[in-house]
């Protein structure tokens, strides 16, 4: 376990190197060089295992028209691969590496349900807490008028599960329709959440809280300002400081909205050559790429905003995966109801962070138009993050494709791979 903290310690040392010139790859079972521009023999000198991994992901970025992308291999807690294949940037000319951070998508509710149950397990906030009403527990906004009653039956468990009742006059979820809450609200800007919060309070018809699951960004971006409240400060700032911080994983932020603006490692994101052009969420009417002001990325925070690496995900997971390898950062029950399937609907899985969660594995997911992110922690100690910069023709349907690309590897040299 030690030398998984070693490399994130080198991956942070090594972090700001400038335009390497080739991908690289790493193992853990050698001491890392504290640089990424040294080659090290991946996959512990079985060649043919490395080559056909590297063949198999090179076809699949030419197949389905990815710029770039980054994966890592682990097993019982220790890395076996990681590497960058493609391009962080073609028109800089900067190559993927393995420290290069991009949009994770929905895989930031894994974060955002952890550090819910984080709260949950400090007393600070229960499963069952009201959100509205005086015993709310969002009282910062109490002052905005409450169109439904069935709102105020809507638990912290519900945002978790995706069973709010949520509905509005846009039949759409309101943090991918940005434009089209400013023209309702009459502004000439993209809403502020607060703004977009108020929308959907005004809004009468709700389902009540409970009765079904329907899958909502809106609802994981408001879990934050639950943690916002409770904890007493910013959702993100919990998340790095009280959730990550103890798991040296500490490169993780909110990705904005513009190219100009993009973080230190960030990579540029490209869409599918057959994404349509959207109205920009500053000006409401220029047509815009979908990847950065078409939508509004940052706004969706711990719903779908976050980066990191592939390998700082995966050193995330290692301590919400059930094992012994590594000390986990929540309780055995916790870890039992995130991956247990409830409701009176057993087809729909009411799973907290996770997408799917059964006795092979547990999966979490996430789709831009400017990323794809897959995360598979096996039950029988594998965990590998894949993601690319650049979005697919088959929206979050291309995730089945990069789980397939990784089984397939698995299946054929498993028996090979060097186990810790």
């Amino acid at each position: 376990m030690k030398l998984v903290y070693l490399w994130l310690a080198c991956l942070s040392a090594c972090a700001y190197t400038q335009k390497p010139q080739e991908n690289t790859s790493t193992l853990a079972t050698h001491t890392y060089q504290n640089s990424y521009h040294k080659r090290v023999n991946a996959l512990s000198g079985v060649g043919k295992a490395e080559a056909e991994l590297d063949t198999m992901v090179t076809r699949f970025l030419q197949q389905w028209k990815i710029e770039g992308a980054s994966m890592c291999l682990l097993k019982d807690g220790k890395i076996l691969y990681a590497k960058g294949y493609g391009w962080a940037d073609h028109e800089q000319g900067v190559v993927m590496q393995p420290y290069h951070r991009m949009r994770m998508a929905s895989v930031s509710k894994l974060f955002t349900a952890v550090a819910i149950m984080k709260l949950v397990e400090a007393g600070k906030v229960r499963l069952d807490s009201k959100l509205w009403g005086e015993q709310g527990i969002l009282k910062s906004y109490k002052h905005l008028p409450i169109a439904d009653t069935l709102a105020y039956q809507m638990t912290v468990e519900h945002l978790l599960t995706h069973s709010g009742g949520w509905r509005n006059q846009l039949r759409t979820d309101p943090m991918f329709a940005p434009v089209a809450v400013a023209k309702a609200l009459k502004l000439t800007t993209a809403p502020t959440f607060e703004q977009t919060l108020g929308f959907m309070l005004s809004q009468r018809g709700m389902f009540r809280p409970g009765e079904f699951v329907d899958y909502s960004n809106f609802g994981y971006t408001l879990l934050g300002e639950v943690v916002r409240e409770v904890a007493g400060k910013s959702y993100i700032r919990y998340l790095q400081e009280d959730v990550l911080k103890p798991m040296q994983v500490t490169r993780l932020a909110i990705s904005k909205n513009t190219y100009q603006e993009r973080l230190p490692n960030e990579t540029r994101y490209y869409t599918h050559p057959t994404e349509v052009l959207k109205p920009s969420i500053y000006t409401l009417v220029d047509s815009v790429s979908a990847v950065y002001e078409g939508n509004n990325t940052y706004a969706l925070a711990g719903a779908g905003g976050l980066i990191a690496s592939p390998l700082e995900i995966a050193q995330f997971v290692l301590h919400i995966d059930g094992f012994s390898n590594v000390k986990d950062h929540l309780t055995l029950p916790t870890l039992q109801r995130m991956t247990t399937a409830v409701g009176k609907d057993s087809t729909q899985q009411r799973l907290i962070g996770w997408k799917h969660a059964d006795a092979e594995k547990w999966w979490r997911t996430g789709n831009l138009s400017s990323t794809s992110s897959s995360v598979t922690c096996r039950r029988d100690g594998y965990i590998w993050v894949f993601m690319t910069n650049t979005g697919s023709w088959r929206g979050p349907f291309f995730v089945y494709e990069i789980e397939g690309l990784m089984r397939r590897f698995l299946q054929k040299y498993q028996a090979t791979l060097p186990l810790p």
